[in-house]
């Protein structure tokens, strides 16, 4: 037999304020940087310029990206030839310098035969890839995943391979403090999401596990206070560094497992222009309830104080992520978001269908049927609140 054990996949991590200067010691000469702000552009330039590197800037990135977009950056790319992708800005920024990345140091590669998961040619024959997050969510800067979105049929294709990993991952929380409260919830949504399914994905190791729980536990300690007004300016920087980390360990913790439920059915999102961080946190206490009560959701609700057995538990926790989306301005039901019904609802059978084959939907504890698909589809458009029933853990 063969023994089991898992290797662990991330990059190399460089943590702590004001560490965004570090890709300038690196050594590299022409820097090609993917999603930019007038706030860095100047920081930037002159980080890079007191090394004698030049900067050619890429794309400014502004939504989740659509494919084309991605080839348009390529060709940019290709006249440029930079020896470092630098890419600063949210999941949609990291993603699209991941594909870039992919698609310049391969320019025969098709896109059909890129699709195939785990099939991907190394990279860093040509650039190094250095992934800057400036929100503490999406933990793209440490993944294996980029997510793509078709322009006709509105469904996420996703390039998925370990080469993807950039080779660097800065976390700088100084580029967080400015985020408005709304991305930082629906980021911080996103990144528990990622968390709490990693922890109960079946072909999750002991050290990812540990990884998801750890973060799971911070950001359900800490997302509250870092868009709360009463929290004063020292404290919050403190708690919005401590979400950076986490969102970035939940990342890694994705990658070295599987997102789920919430991940693979998220099609509400790019159907109707909602944030991806959104679509899943809305859909996680759904989804947890389909998956059954779980060893992990207990240990979580144990640290958060609540008492009882792991059923009960399980359903406390639910709760108390219900609870924090209230008392933050989560929306908890599509239908309070103001997404048409009979449009949302003509969509589900597709929906249900497609996601029963996703490897997050396979990895899951949950048991999928295109029945019970419809039923999260619809538990979400109305809001009925989850409960653990003896069906729901099948």
């Amino acid at each position: 037999m063969n023994p089991l054990f898992s290797a662990i996949y991330c990059p190399k991590i460089i943590v702590g304020r004001g560490s965004l200067s570090y890709f300038s010691t690196l050594g590299k000469k022409r820097i090609g940087v993917i999603g930019y702000t007038d706030e860095l552009n100047s920081t930037v330039k002159t980080l890079a310029n007191e090394t004698g590197a030049e900067v050619c800037y890429l794309a400014q990135v502004t939504q989740e990206p659509l494919i084309g977009d991605i080839f348009l950056c390529v060709e940019r790319t290709r006249d440029f030839q930079p020896d470092m992708i630098l890419a600063i800005g949210g999941g949609s920024v990291l993603d699209t310098a991941k594909a870039v990345h992919l698609f310049y140091e391969n320019p025969d590669l098709r896109l059909e035969d890129a699709l195939i998961p785990f099939s991907l040619p190394a990279l860093g024959k040509k650039a190094i890839h250095v992934s800057v997050p400036t929100t503490s969510g999406t933990g793209s800067e440490t993944t294996s995943v980029a997510v793509l979105i078709d322009p006709v049929t509105k469904i996420k294709r996703l390039l998925m391979d370990n080469t993807l990993i950039p080779h660097y991952a800065i976390l700088d929380a100084d580029l967080t403090d400015s985020l408005p409260d709304h991305i930082a919830l629906s980021t911080g949504m996103d990144a528990l999401t990622h968390a709490i399914e990693a922890s109960v994905a079946k072909n999750a190791s002991a050290y990812s596990r540990a990884l998801a729980l750890g973060a799971a536990s911070d950001i359900l300690e800490n997302l509250e206070l870092s868009v709360s007004s009463c929290c004063d300016a020292e404290k919050k920087k403190n708690v919005k560094e401590k979400m950076h980390v986490a969102a970035s360990l939940a990342g890694i913790a994705i990658t070295n497992s599987c997102t789920g439920l919430a991940h693979s059915y998220d099609h509400p999102g790019p159907a109707f222009g909602i944030p991806h961080g959104t679509v899943c946190g809305l859909m996680l206490p759904y989804t947890m309830k389909f998956c059954g009560p779980q060893d992990a959701y207990a240990t979580l609700a144990h640290r958060l104080g609540y008492v009882g057995e792991c059923t009960e538990l399980s359903q406390q926790l639910i709760d108390h992520i219900f609870s924090m989306m209230n008392r933050i301005g989560f929306k908890t039901c599509f239908r309070d978001m103001g997404v048409d019904e009979r449009a949302y609802l003509s969509k589900i059978d597709e929906w249900a269908e497609t996601s029963l084959s996703a490897f997050a939907t396979v990895v899951s504890p949950a048991q999928m049927t295109a029945e019970r698909g419809r039923k999260l589809f619809e538990d979400c458009y109305y809001g009925n609140h989850p409960q653990f029933s003896d069906e729901a853990s099948m």
